[in-house]
C-alpha cells in the first residue's frame, strides 16, 4: 500500500443521500504532483485553480466533491475554491497552493462552500490508510457511475519495490482531452514533479485521451499523479532513465485499466468496443478516423443491436479521411472481413458477424492503405438506457 497517505470521506449534503460525497486525501509530507486537465474553454473553477498551481509541483492535500461541478458559477465558484483551499491549508499549516481541488456533477449550480469547509475538521480527525480507505475514496467521487474504479500495481525502481494505486470516476460526457472524468494515481516512488508530468502526459495520451462514450467533453476533466517519495529509491529526474521502465509500464497499465473501466461503465453501456486504425499517414490521422467511428451514434447503436451494418463504419471513415479510397480500404469486425476492393468481401458471412457482435467485447479493425501509422481508441455501445439516465440526471 502507498506510504505517506491518509484518507477520509464523508457525506456533506451536496446532493446524495446515504452515501459519501466528499473526499480528503492528506500527504504526510509534501508529495510531488503532476496533472493534466480538460482543454475545454469553459473550465470549472477547481480546474482553473489547479492549472495555476500545478507548476510548483508540490501537494499537501487533495479535496474532491461529487454532485456539483462548480462550473460556470462565476466569482462565487472561485470563492468556493479559495475558501476550501484556505480551510484545509489552515488546518494542515501548509500553503493554499498545495491544496488541489476537484469537483464533479451538475454544471451551472452554485456549490455551497460551507458544506465542504464545515466538514473538513471532522474529516481530519477520521483520517485512515490502507486498502479500505482507497476503496472508500473511489466510491465517494462517483456520480452516475454504477461501480467504483480502482487498480493497484507494483514494480521496481533501483531495486526497491514501488507501489501504484489509482481510482477514477466517469460514465457519461466522456470524450478525449479528457472527459467528465476524474482520475487520481498515487505512488510511493521518488520521482521529480517535472518527470512525473512527462510520464503522466504520455500515459494519458494512450489511455484517458483514447476513450469516448458520447463525444461530449466536460468542463472538469482532471487526472493527477502524486508521488510520496517513500519507496526509498534514488530520486528519478529523467523520464528516459532505464531504471523506471517497469514504472512506466505499471503507470500505463493503471491509466489504461481505469480508462477502460470508464468506457465499460458508460451510461447504459453493455459492450466495450476497441477500434484500431492502421495504414495511416500519421498517428494523428489514425486517431481521428478511430474517433470518427467511435463517436458515431449509428455505429454504436448498430453494435448495441448486434446489427452488422458495416456501411456505417465506411461512412465514418469517409467523413474523417479524404485521402483514402474504396479500393484501399480494409475493414474487419473481429476476425471477420467486411470489405475488399471497394465492395463487400467475398468471404463475408453476415450471420457470423451477427453472432460475434453478441460478445461483451467487440473489435473493429480498419486499414486505410496509406502509410505505416496506427492508433487504438475505446468506446461503448449506445442504447436506450443512456437516454433514460441522462433525461433524469438532475431529478
Amino acid at each position: 500500500m502507498i506510504k505517506g497517505i491518509k484518507i477520509a470521506t464523508t457525506n456533506c449534503g451536496i446532493k446524495y443521500k446515504n452515501r459519501d460525497d466528499l473526499l480528503l486525501v492528506v500527504f504526510e509530507d509534501e508529495a510531488n504532483v503532476a496533472g493534466v486537465f480538460t482543454s475545454s474553454s469553459m473550465p470549472a473553477a477547481p480546474v482553473t485553480w489547479c492549472k495555476k498551481n500545478i507548476e510548483q509541483g508540490l501537494a499537501k492535500a487533495l479535496v474532491v466533491n461529487a454532485g456539483n461541478a462548480n462550473a460556470f458559477t462565476g466569482k462565487t465558484g472561485e470563492e468556493t475554491v479559495l475558501k476550501t483551499a484556505k480551510k484545509v491549508a489552515d488546518q494542515l499549516n501548509c500553503k493554499m497552493e498545495e491544496v488541489f481541488i476537484s469537483s464533479t456533477g451538475v454544471i451551472g449550480e452554485t456549490l455551497n462552500a460551507e458544506l465542504i469547509t464545515s466538514a473538513i475538521g471532522q474529516m481530519l480527525q477520521n483520517l485512515e490508510s490502507g486498502e479500505k480507505a482507497f476503496d472508500k475514496a473511489s466510491r465517494a467521487i462517483m456520480t452516475t457511475d454504477t461501480k467504483p474504479k480502482l487498480i493497484k500495481k507494483t514494480c521496481e525502481i533501483d531495486g526497491k519495490e514501488v507501489n501504484l494505486i489509482g481510482f477514477a470516476k466517469g460514465s457519461g460526457m466522456i470524450a478525449p482531452n479528457m472527459a467528465t472524468m476524474l482520475g487520481y494515481i498515487f505512488t510511493d516512488a521518488d520521482i521529480s514533479s517535472e518527470t512525473l508530468q512527462i510520464l503522466l502526459k504520455n500515459s494519458t495520451e494512450e489511455s484517458f485521451n483514447s476513450i469516448t462514450v458520447d463525444s461530449d467533453q466536460s468542463t472538469n476533466d482532471t487526472v493527477f499523479l502524486f508521488a510520496t517519495k517513500k519507496a526509498g529509491n534514488i530520486t528519478v529526474t529523467d523520464s528516459k532513465n532505464s531504471e523506471i521502465a517497469s514504472f512506466k509500464e505499471a503507470l500505463n497499465e493503471v491509466s489504461l485499466g481505469l480508462a477502460k473501466m470508464i468506457v465499460v461503465d458508460g451510461e447504459g453501456a453493455k459492450k466495450l468496443i476497441e477500434i484500431e486504425v492502421e495504414g495511416a499517414t500519421s498517428k494523428a490521422q489514425a486517431k481521428e478516423v478511430a474517433f470518427a467511428i467511435a463517436n458515431s451514434p449509428l455505429v454504436k447503436t448498430a453494435i448495441a443491436g448486434c446489427d452488422p451494418n458495416w456501411g456505417r463504419i465506411v461512412m465514418a471513415v469517409g467523413k474523417s479521411c479524404k485521402e483514402t479510397s474504396p479500393n484501399q480500404l480494409i475493414i474487419k469486425i473481429g476476425d471477420h472481413p467486411l470489405v475488399q476492393h471497394g465492395a463487400k468481401h467475398p468471404d463475408y458471412v453476415e450471420k457470423l458477424v451477427h453472432e460475434y457482435l453478441k460478445n461483451s467485447e467487440v473489435k473493429i479493425s480498419v486499414n486505410l492503405g496509406l502509410g505505416i501509422h496506427r492508433d487504438i481508441v475505446w468506446t461503448c455501445d449506445l442504447n436506450e438506457e443512456y437516454i433514460k439516465i441522462n433525461k433524469d440526471y438532475r431529478s
